[in-house]
């Protein structure tokens, strides 16, 4: 375990060319203090690529306005293709030793760079480096410590298969060794990329951690975190956890490999009740199908004894074990907001 770093950027580390990916579609109330965030950063030597993925607002002449003012800033124009289009148009320019990305309603710190790259310059073992965020408005995001720290593979998948599922698993709020991403990129067609994308990043290198909440994230009304659930969304949910759970078997992680495997099972449980309420019957019928021959496939991964035996319920009755997720799921939400200060008690 080593030091936290200093902030500012250390000798010989300001050089270190960081390319900033930034995808914009229809922000323009917001891309100017995003971009701006990055523009006064304490390490300035960036390449600013900012992917206008069709906007029909101002976004896209706000994109060329703010590339005319810096030359560190790039601008490709592109039709709507989605997020994960446009994260992996801005992949295949980018040229900096090292890599990160920025969401266009978000901003930084003016220390996020420089503080990630001396925390990677320090670790050279390392290929990412992390940083806490903070939803805006909202809470600080937790963090697994209170000092940075290197974690092994297996310590970094252990806490994206845990408590820190969420810090781990978004790709803002890190920069990445080039080597690293290498060939991975975002699938596109997809609601939930990074779910099927960041995991692949922390099982080729090491990570290190950095306790500071660099990361500005803005909740709005008709941005992606506020959407609606809907059944297109969780099966993408549904079929990332599938994906992780059938990656760390491979990989070799057991104990990964259940906790996504949890998650799967838990969601498709959702799904069969999200579509059964929508009157899409037949598609209910079918996730019921893949839910019983998911169940099947349980191997010798160390699942609690309340997961196994949700899962032996699946395999005798998926509709059955479905409605009684949904009951308890209900039941524990309402005994949380029951307990919870300030709540009448009767």
């Amino acid at each position: 375990m080593r030091g936290e770093p200093e902030s500012g950027t250390a000798a010989g580390q300001g050089n270190v060319r960081v390319s900033v990916v930034v995808p914009v579609y229809n922000v323009e109330e917001y891309l100017e203090q995003c971009v701006t965030s990055a523009l006064d950063q304490t390490h300035e030597h960036l390449d600013i690529v900012l992917i206008d993925d069709g906007s029909t607002d101002g976004s896209g002449a706000l994109c060329d306005d703010l590339a005319h003012r810096d030359p560190r800033v790039r601008v490709v124009h592109q039709e709507n293709r989605g997020l994960s289009a446009a994260r992996n148009a801005g992949l295949s320019l980018a040229d900096g030793d090292l890599v990160t990305f920025l969401d266009s309603d978000d901003w930084w710190d003016p220390t996020f760079v420089a503080t990630l790259v001396e925390a990677l310059s320090g670790h050279p073992e390392a290929g990412t480096a992390v940083s806490g965020f903070v939803r805006m408005p909202g809470e600080a995001s937790s963090m697994p410590t209170r000092t940075l720290r290197l974690y092994s593979v297996d310590e970094s998948l252990g806490l994206f298969a845990g408590q820190h599922h969420t810090l781990l698993t978004i790709s803002c709020a890190k920069l990445f060794r080039r080597e690293v991403i290498h060939d991975v990129r975002f699938p596109e067609g997809r609601l939930h990329e990074d779910e099927f994308t960041t995991y692949r990043f922390l099982a080729r290198a090491p990570a290190v951690l950095v306790p500071k909440h660099l990361y500005l994230y803005r909740q709005r009304p008709g941005g992606i975190a506020s959407q609606t659930l809907t059944p297109d969304r969780l099966l993408d949910a549904v079929e990332a956890a599938e994906q992780q759970e059938r990656d760390f078997r491979a990989w070799g992680h057991p104990a990964a490999a259940a906790w996504a495997g949890d998650q799967a099972l838990r969601k498709r449980l959702r799904l069969i009740r999200l579509l059964a309420s929508a009157g899409r019957t037949t598609e209910a019928r079918q996730q019921e199908t893949a839910l019983t021959a998911a169940v099947r496939t349980d191997g010798e991964l160390p699942h609690s004894l309340a997961v196994r035996a949700l899962r032996q319920m699946a395999r005798m009755s998926p509709r059955a074990a479905a409605v009684g997720f949904d009951l308890a799921t209900r039941s524990r939400a309402l005994i949380a907001r029951a307990g919870s200060p300030g709540t009448a008690r009767t």
